[in-house]
């Protein structure tokens, strides 16, 4: 992500939260629609400035999954906020 998009996100509160751990999870801060849908998504026990963009995809059965670390992560786990 270019430093622009990163001081666009940097205070935003997250949309969305899906707990790992007692220290923390992902936090899904914005959707980006358009003809593929992207997620800017980030750990919250890491540091703001480090974002991420993930693809959004589905799987057979219909249901919409992000990748991150090489595991899936489907978007119906996610609690929003």
């Amino acid at each position: 992500m270019t430093k622009e998009e990163i001081a666009q996100y940097q205070d935003k509160k997250p949309i969305a939260v899906y707990p790992m751990s007692n220290w923390g999870g992902i936090e899904i801060l914005d959707i980006i629609n358009g003809i593929d849908d992207y997620v800017v998504w980030r750990y919250n026990y890491d540091s703001p400035d480090k974002l991420h963009k993930a693809k959004v995809l589905i799987n057979t059965s219909g249901h919409q999954y992000i990748r991150i670390n090489e595991s899936s992560v489907k978007l119906d786990n996610f609690m929003r906020v």
